[in-house]
């Protein structure tokens, strides 16, 4: 008899565990539906479609894990900004890296660096006393439309181009939208550049002298982006009304006031670490969870101005090329001064000048 309440004190653990058991595959399951109609919903907004089931049981793996990791973020809310799920939701961080970055770094002796007592701040008179608090290009009509790289790795070319398009604006007062195909194709194939600016990734500082020995790109629309590297075309009238002369980079070494002092006077092409949760951002003020952030330069944009956020936050306003479903509308604000760790924004500054 003394057996028979141990039995049943067995048998009740091992219905208790059963039933936890059942419980939690129900759980399971109830996940599984929720990422399932989720990335259903995901497909629809962004156009997915898959090759068949197989492909698209991977691709939900991995859209429900970047799924949890943005919802975990934005739950903390311990961070400036927050992360969206976007039309990279369902890419492994290595797929992405690889087919949606593309800055192979800073070529040394590229181009003519500027003379250190020969700043652009002190040629635009400005000062740090007189630094204009806020600047954004795209409110002087000096910024084309957000692009698009698609699964091309030629930020290089897109931040080249973009940088030409602000500083012909603000030269000649035309806003010519311009070929980054052209550049794209061409500048791989032009004289001492070598073949290393491809869509597997290249270097501004090529893109910038390629622009300068056109002549001036085609428009957009006369030498349209394609997503894909082809043979450079001939035969085109350069573009006088967008030419300009001897391209310039500045190695900033951290220096935030002598980027702003730059972007005080035109759009600035710059390299970043495009790590951790830039892929995923949506909105806000981006500040790197890491102050190594920027060890690892690997994605070109545009700095198109800089300003303050209400708390008085002061960022870098950014043009990206990953379309306008991405950030804040295609643009992104990157922490600026107080040691914000900003990803090596303040590296490198490239730029076309109007000078002969």
């Amino acid at each position: 008899m003394a057996r028979f309440p141990s039995l049943l004190r067995l048998c009740g653990a091992l219905l208790a565990l059963v039933a936890t058991a059942i419980v939690h595959a129900a759980a399971a399951a109830r996940g599984e539906a929720a990422v399932a109609a989720r990335h259903e919903e995901w497909m629809a907004k962004f156009g997915r479609v898959y090759t068949d089931a197989q492909e698209k049981a991977r691709r939900q793996e991995v859209f429900g894990a970047n799924a949890r990791y943005v919802d975990a973020v934005n739950r903390a809310g311990n961070r400036t900004y927050t992360l969206g799920l976007n039309k990279f939701s369902d890419l492994t961080d290595d797929e992405f890296v690889q087919t949606h970055l593309g800055y192979r770094g800073h070529q040394q002796g590229g181009l003519r660096p500027e003379e250190e007592n020969v700043s652009k701040v002190a040629a635009l008179g400005y000062g740090q006393a007189d630094m204009p608090e806020s600047v954004d290009w795209r409110a002087q009509g000096a910024v084309t439309g957000v692009k698009n790289q698609g699964s091309c790795g030629c930020c290089w070319a897109f931040a080249a181009v973009a940088a030409t398009e602000g500083l012909v604006k603000i030269a000649t007062g035309n806003l010519i939208s311009m070929s980054e195909q052209q550049v794209l194709d061409c500048t791989g194939q032009s004289p001492g550049m070598g073949n290393t600016n491809t869509c597997d990734g290249g270097h501004i500082d090529d893109a910038l002298r390629y622009v300068a020995a056109s002549r001036g790109l085609q428009p957009e629309a006369a030498y349209a982006y394609t997503g894909l590297q082809g043979a450079c075309q001939s035969g085109f009238t350069p573009n006088s009304a967008a030419s300009f002369g001897e391209p310039q980079t500045v190695t900033l070494q951290g220096d935030e006031g002598r980027l702003q002092g730059l972007v005080a006077g035109q759009p600035i092409a710059v390299s970043v670490e495009a790590s951790d949760d830039f892929r995923h951002y949506m909105s806000g003020v981006f500040t790197a969870g890491t102050s190594s952030c920027g060890q690892r330069l690997n994605h070109a944009v545009t700095v198109v101005g800089y300003g303050s956020a209400d708390g008085g936050q002061e960022y870098w306003l950014v043009k990206n090329q990953w379309g306008t479903s991405w950030g804040e509308g295609g643009y992104m604000r990157i922490a600026r001064g107080n040691g914000a760790p900003n990803c090596g924004i303040s590296a490198y500054a490239y730029y076309p000048t109007m000078g002969n």
